[in-house]
């Protein structure tokens, strides 16, 4: 092989190693704009969470959560990006979920409005029962006053559980968020037979 040769052979594996080198460098400058692209995206959906999050809390009338400390870098971009967008996501459900319970009761707020209003009204219901047997077994008619004293607990008892329900659910089953003129839903029908039916499981639970 002649010195011109040579020269030229050393020339294309140098234009081989240039090219390499750009191809290198252009793609490391390829993946550093990709990260960076990540991590503005990141950026710009933790700032919307964060917005939502006060949106939220604000509609609810509670303070907002505090702020946790950043946790520490690992050292590799790529692992903390990943972390990043996984807690991105679990945050993101987190706020679906505030979302959900905020428009449901404080109280129990998984429960259908019929199950929670029974739950309700038969606790009066039960108590009611309980003062029932207990006139019943201490108070005797033996006089007018005395009659009318226990006819007005027997009967006034169940009213008095059927209020303090109707009462109780004007409470406990009223969102966070809502319309102020929101009509709830009391299930009356279901507060008076609970309620009423007191009346014979007392009498039956004194006459048995």
């Amino acid at each position: 092989m002649s010195a011109f040769d040579d020269y030229i052979a050393q020339l294309r594996r140098l234009d081989e190693a240039r090219r390499s080198a750009d191809e290198a460098a252009a793609r490391t400058a390829t993946a550093a704009e990709s990260l960076g692209q990540r991590t503005a995206r990141l950026a710009e959906r933790a700032a919307a969470q964060r917005a939502a999050v006060d949106d939220l809390a604000r509609a609810a009338r509670t303070p907002p959560p505090q702020r946790g400390a950043a946790p520490p870098l690992s050292g590799d971009p790529h692992a903390d990006l990943a972390a990043a967008e996984a807690d991105l996501e679990a945050s993101a459900s987190e706020l679906e979920e505030a979302r959900f319970l905020a428009h449901r009761p404080p109280w129990l707020p998984r429960w259908r409005s019929d199950e929670r209003n029974g739950l309700i009204y038969g606790l009066f219901a039960l108590v009611c029962v309980v003062v029932q047997l207990f006139v019943l077994r201490n108070v005797r008619a033996d006089d007018t006053l005395s009659a009318i004293l226990l006819a007005a607990v027997l009967i006034g008892c169940p009213l008095g559980a059927f209020g303090l329900g109707w009462l109780t659910i004007g409470v406990a089953a009223r969102p966070k968020i809502g319309d102020e003129d929101q009509r709830l839903e009391r299930n009356y029908r279901l507060g008076l037979v609970l309620c009423g039916s007191t009346l014979i499981v007392a009498c039956l639970g004194f006459f048995s």
